[in-house]
């Protein structure tokens, strides 16, 4: 008797009842999951606030987080991240892997940087607003350059898809070797530059030889039937740009008529299908900054420019996809943009940019 009493008082510390986890636990033991899987959040070192009269407290948007897709051969996110045109920008800056200056001299007054996110896309009535803002002479200083679309685009990329490709390149590094990645590279960017300059030569009035059809492959059997409704000559193509006050500049791929009506262009060629713009993730925004440096621009400026087009074409050869934005989307992703303005120069400002990845 005593044996089994022992017996069972043994079974019962050893089959105890399970324990139902309230909604905390479990989410607690989710974000144990998390942080085991993909690492601890990277937050900035908070800074001591300063109040002072004359200094207005520049707020930073939440920048909208894209899904992260990688696929085996190419991460998407180093998909929409690089840009093939063919001209330099006109500062130089061709390559995003500079190291960003940082902890310098801005070209805003703390008022300017306050105000960057309510400046027009297309010029205002007898230009009031552009009239209370500096115009810079030139694209850069001894103080201060104009960064390129792509690199404020790429210093203020969320947090998420930095480390998405932060892991992408080292796992492609590790498989392939320094060099074996640098070839990468060189092959998507030849890629994406080969049908720039097959189009340039379509968009200009010329059709391309066999000899460039044939150079392009696939990328121009994707993309030649979305071409029907696009009017030649264009009106500008591979464009240098500069915003003489917002301080950017880049290079706009095209700018013709689409059913009569002009058009912003950017060309992208994609592994996968981008079948939403959203799908194409910051070229609505890259588009809108190549269309309000236009528009600052007087030489350039035409009121009837107020759409854009994204054209995917892709390397399976699958007919391209072509996305049309309309003037009340543009004024949307427009705003994006000017957050992500506004972001760089106060991080610029306070030396806390990212490293180039």
């Amino acid at each position: 008797m005593l044996k089994i009493f022992i017996v069972r008082g043994f079974s019962t510390v050893v089959k105890r009842p399970k324990v139902k986890l309230s909604k905390a636990d479990v989410i607690k033991r989710l974000n144990y999951e998390n942080k085991a899987l993909f690492g601890a959040v990277i937050k900035p070192t908070a800074k001591r606030k300063t109040k002072t009269k004359s200094t207005e407290q520049v707020t930073l948007p939440k920048t909208t987080a894209h899904p992260v897709v990688e696929s085996e051969y190419t991460s998407e996110i180093f998909w929409q991240s690089r840009n093939f045109s063919r001209v330099k920008t006109p500062n130089g800056d061709g390559g995003e892997n500079e190291s960003y200056p940082t902890g310098l001299v801005i070209p805003f007054t703390d008022k300017e940087l306050q105000a960057i996110t309510k400046f027009p896309l297309v010029p205002s009535d007898r230009g009031i607003v552009e009239s209370q803002w500096k115009l810079h002479e030139q694209h850069e200083s001894d103080q201060y350059k104009s960064p390129s679309v792509n690199r404020i685009l790429s210093s203020t990329m969320p947090e998420a898809s930095r480390q998405a490709l932060i892991r992408w390149k080292t796992s492609k590094i590790a498989e392939l070797g320094e060099e074996g990645f640098q070839l990468l590279q060189k092959e998507i960017f030849a890629r994406g530059s080969t049908l720039h300059a097959t189009l340039e030569t379509w968009l200009s009035g010329c059709d391309p030889s066999e000899e460039a059809i044939e150079k392009t492959g696939i990328l121009w059997r994707s993309v030649s039937g979305a071409l029907k409704d696009v009017e030649r000559p264009a009106k500008l193509i591979e464009q240098k740009l500069y915003h003489p006050y917002l301080h950017y500049n880049g290079v706009v791929d095209c700018i013709t008529s689409i059913k009569g009506h002009y058009h912003v262009i950017e060309w992208k060629t994609s592994d996968n299908p981008k079948t939403s713009v959203g799908a194409t993730y910051d070229a609505p925004v890259q588009l809108c900054a190549y269309l309000g440096a236009l528009q600052a621009n007087g030489e350039h400026c035409d009121s009837r420019i107020q759409k854009g087009a994204i054209f995917v074409a892709y390397t399976s050869g699958k007919p391209a996809n072509v996305h049309i934005l309309e003037p009340s989307e543009m004024r949307r992703y427009w705003l994006q943009w000017l957050h992500r303005v506004q972001e760089y120069w106060t991080r610029y400002r306070d030396g806390t940019l990212p490293e180039p990845i």
